[in-house]
């Protein structure tokens, strides 16, 4: 009996997968065993951990006042702010480089600067900074050493309220020093425009005698000359006090967000020295579906490779392939008992 194009593979899968069954299941076992195995025997990892509490938002001064995500709370602004601080490289080698981490590294590592500080930019990315709460944060890191863990930690939360001062007012310094450049122009115009128009009255007596006896605007209303004059000498003087309102403005948010880092948050929980090792289970679980799933992609790639390479002989296409012959007719499932009758022989072996 020939099978239809679709019983014919499932056939030759079964019998591939059924044929080789022992070795299908070794890999099941063997794969997720060696995961487990090299998982088990990696060298324990220690946490240190610290409790931050956030004291405002992660605020930063720009040209239209504190800016900071309102709809945030104060703990996710200073996680945000932090764990965006800990991708940059001059931060994230300013930490490590304050601890014992680099000691850490292979020597062949330690020789090479440039790998030496991606090393370390890369370990540094392990640093987890989670927010917990409304106001409430945690910064943890984990690593073989329990002392440089700790160290790690303690430099994150030190070199964050410092570079925090920078960052924060930073821009507020920036427009400090436009806005006095601005300034000075400002108060040369409205000197400029002052001194033309006392020169104006100068050189016109009669207003100058009416806004004695009249007032100023009646000397606005009589002379459009002077009206444009005075009017150019308020515009200016206007500019000079509104800039001032700015500076006087900027200045005292970053009085207010430029102090130290207590004024952003205070710790709670010290970074602790840990004692005992991380729990493996998380790793160890990893490590076998990491090998479990090797071995059924690599039972899967075994199974196509041996379906591909099956020459047996099941439809009438699979027979032209490896005979010139023509098929006529194709039988239904005959008995095996019936095999020999239909080729003209007997069933009985004569003597």
């Amino acid at each position: 009996m020939f099978l239809t194009e679709g019983g014919t593979k499932l056939r030759r899968t079964l019998e591939a997968v059924f044929s080789h069954l022992f070795l299908l299941l070794m890999l099941v076992v063997l794969l997720p065993g060696v995961g487990f195995s090299v998982a088990y025997f990696l060298p324990r990892s220690y946490q240190s951990t610290a409790s931050l509490w956030a004291l405002q938002r992660y605020e930063v001064i720009s040209a239209t006042g504190v800016e900071s995500d309102l709809t945030a709370t104060p703990a996710s602004t200073q996680a945000t702010a932090l764990s965006e601080l800990l991708l940059s490289r001059t931060f994230a080698l300013a930490v490590a480089n304050a601890t014992n981490l680099p000691s850490t590294l292979d020597a062949s590592i330690r020789t090479d600067p440039q790998l030496r500080d991606d090393t370390l930019v890369t370990e540094m990315t392990k640093v987890q900074v989670v927010s917990q709460g409304y106001s409430l944060f945690t910064i943890s890191y984990q690593n073989q050493e329990p002392q440089v863990a700790q160290q790690v930690v303690q430099e994150v939360i030190q070199k964050f309220g410092a570079q925090s001062q920078i960052l924060t007012v930073a821009e507020g310094k920036q427009l400090l020093d436009n806005y006095n450049v601005e300034l000075t122009q400002t108060q040369q115009e409205a000197s400029a425009a002052a001194a033309a128009e006392q020169q104006y009255l100068l050189a016109h007596q009669s207003l100058e005698t009416l806004i004695v006896r009249s007032g100023q605007q009646s000397a606005i209303a009589e002379d459009p000359q002077y009206a444009l004059l005075n009017q150019q000498t308020q515009q200016a003087q206007a500019t000079v006090q509104t800039i001032q309102n700015d500076i006087a403005t900027v200045k005292q948010e970053m009085g207010t967000q430029g102090g130290t880092a207590s004024s952003l948050f205070k710790v709670l929980d010290s970074p602790n020295f840990p004692v005992r090792p991380v729990s493996r289970l998380k790793t160890l679980l990893l490590a076998v579906g990491v090998g479990l799933g090797g071995a059924m992609l690599a039972i899967v790639l075994y199974i196509v490779i041996l379906v591909r390479r099956d020459r047996t002989v099941y439809t009438a296409a699979d027979l032209q392939k490896v005979a010139p012959i023509s098929v006529v007719m194709q039988f239904p499932l005959l008995p095996s008992v019936s095999v020999p009758l239909l080729l003209g022989q007997s069933g009985h072996r004569r003597t």
